[in-house]
């Protein structure tokens, strides 16, 4: 058995050098970052979005905006297969492939003025390869409002405890808008400490007094169940419903302050977890390799399961619908972007040593993980990590109670700010589409409205299934997009005549491992007769395929050009 604090201070060791070296030589020889390069300020004051004069508030809202409740569920499910083949991905892929990805993400749309992917994609390689990416990112971001809202859900059914104080924090989000509104930057600091402070406070008061909601309504057409409303989509209904309401609204009001505080908790809970790795040293219970009854092999799954914030479609679509127009200059690429990537490695390797070591023998790891069918619910899997989170807040002498609740919440907050991110970046899109290609606004609203209740339905439907056994198709939409961005990038760098043989890799990897996991996929939903999915493996495929070769051919061209 492995002590937590080696693998701590391993993965601690590779991030350092990761960021002062590998990051420092791709902002200076592949990006070439300039600190005096220009922000494109204007596109942002016409679209209403904050130009920040601190340097931390843009990496704050950008680690909230994350999808970093997917990151802790994939990477803790992923724990199944052993606690090396998911920390090898976790470190080495952040560092190299997640590093170098979150970086472009970046840096593409300031060469583009703040233009969303899809421009990116018309501008580079033609109108219908942006059309194409348009359609893989409209796939993938109503995936992830549903994943989103079925964590909160889960959340909150699994720990009512936590109902009550996660309900004040858009009170308290509220509250901290108005006071750093109009005011320098130094008032966000104190304003976000009060903040935080307020919600550590009603954790403690409202410990003892959780909200449940009970019962069940059921609509049935005949034999067959029309409709089925219960307490998860009662909360994913209210999930959406405060999360459009926070995207319609400018972000100083509440989208801001939200993604803040939630910052905030994530850093308060880190730091407590790595502390208490550091004072009590536990074992891994986890096995180094391991394979549960009934489990799909290691490879791709692994990677598609562990897919992070960070190498999945969705931090590009972050990175350049929100963060790249708050930063100050290009000399914060690095920093938000690369810095963005070990963030989320460092959630996901809180993810791994709470599956690993929460455990007090491997037998009770092994009767947790034990078959892929007992692992394979997305109740359980919360459960691991925030009971798993509870034991290590134990040893610092903090009440199980009071540390399932700060997990619980802290995961509720990251989820609703992704789920804020979410609709504001697809209104966004969809304005900006709407002003090049000619949709009314009036039909683009509709549009936005009709994406938030597809993916609201779909998270109603998923509830009261195997959430789990959309995952596979969720991590595989993730990687395509990835794959597909990566390609864009590395036609950007080709015509502006830089090295591409770090951001060529990467994208080879994630489409190798891309069109794998959607071709097992597709096989296995079409032998099932599931044929929605298997029609949406199929699209993601060919609309992947079809990017692939349209920026293939513009990048021979481009290096034709070049040569010649």
């Amino acid at each position: 058995m492995i002590n937590s604090v080696f693998v701590l201070l391993a993965a601690f060791i590779v991030f350092a050098f990761g960021y002062r070296f590998f990051s420092k030589f791709l902002a200076v020889r592949v990006f070439r970052s300039d600190v005096d390069y220009s922000t494109p300020v204007p596109a942002a004051a016409d679209r209403g979005d904050p130009v920040s004069s601190t340097r931390y508030m843009p990496f704050a809202q950008h680690i909230g905006s994350l999808a970093s409740a997917v990151t802790i569920i994939g990477t803790t499910l992923a724990v199944a297969w052993g606690w090396i083949p998911v920390f090898l991905w976790v470190v080495v892929g952040s560092v190299v492939a997640a590093g170098t990805y979150a970086m472009g993400s970046l840096w593409l749309p300031r060469q583009h003025r703040g233009a969303i992917p899809a421009s990116q994609a018309r501008d580079l390689a033609g109108h219908s390869t942006g059309t194409l990416i348009l359609a893989l990112l409209a796939t993938l971001s109503v995936l992830v409002n549903a994943v989103m809202a079925l964590a909160i859900a889960g959340v909150l059914v699994a720990y009512p405890a936590s109902a009550i104080p996660f309900l004040l924090q858009g009170a308290i989000a509220f509250v901290f808008g108005l006071f750093v509104r109009r005011r320098p930057g130094f008032a966000i600091l104190p304003g976000a400490l009060v903040g935080l402070a307020a919600a550590l406070l009603a954790l403690w008061l409202f410990r003892g007094m959780p909200l449940e909601l009970v019962g069940r309504l059921q609509i049935q057409s005949g034999a067959n169940k029309a409709l089925t409303l219960d307490a998860p989509v009662i909360w994913i209904v209210l999930a959406f419903a405060f999360a459009w309401y926070s995207a319609h609204q400018p972000p100083q009001k509440l989208a801001l302050p939200y993604g803040l505080l939630s910052t905030g908790l994530l850093g308060i809970t880190l730091l407590i977890l790595f502390i208490a790795v550091m004072i009590a040293h536990p074992m891994l219970a986890a096995p180094a390799f391991y394979t549960p009854g009934k489990a799909p092999g290691v490879l791709p799954w692994l990677f598609v399961t562990a897919t992070s914030g960070a190498i999945g479609g969705w931090h590009a679509l972050v990175a350049s619908g929100i963060s790249a127009r708050q930063l100050a200059g290009d000399g914060d690429v690095r920093r938000v972007g690369y810095g963005g990537a070990i963030a989320d490695a460092l959630i996901a390797l809180s993810a791994i040593l709470i599956a690993s070591a929460a455990f007090p023998s491997q037998h009770a790891w092994t009767q947790a993980y034990g078959s892929w069918d007992s692992v394979n619910h997305l109740s359980r899997i919360l459960r691991i990590y925030i009971d798993g989170f509870a034991v290590f807040g134990h040893i610092l002498g903090i009440s199980d109670t009071f540390s399932k609740s700060l997990g619980a919440l802290m995961l509720m907050c990251l989820s609703t700010t992704t789920l804020i991110t979410g609709i504001r970046i697809q209104r966004h899109t969809l304005e900006e589409v709407a002003q090049t290609d000619g949709p009314s606004r009036k039909a683009a609203s509709r549009m936005l409205a009709f994406g938030a209740i597809l993916a609201a339905a779909l998270a109603a439907q998923a509830s009261q299934e195997h959430v789990l056994e959309y995952w596979p198709l969720f991590g595989s939409a993730g990687l395509a997009v990835a794959a597909a961005l990566l390609a864009i990038m590395v036609l950007a760098l080709a015509r502006r005549h830089r090295p591409l043989s770090l951001v060529l890799a990467p994208l080879l990897f994630v489409l190798g491992v891309g069109i794998w996991a959607l071709g097992l996929e597709l096989v296995s939903n079409w032998s099932a007769h599931r044929w929605g999915m298997a029609g949406t493996c199929l699209v993601l495929a060919l609309a992947l395929a079809a990017v692939i070769w349209r920026t293939g051919t513009a990048l021979y061209k481009s290096l034709s050009g070049r040569r010649a």
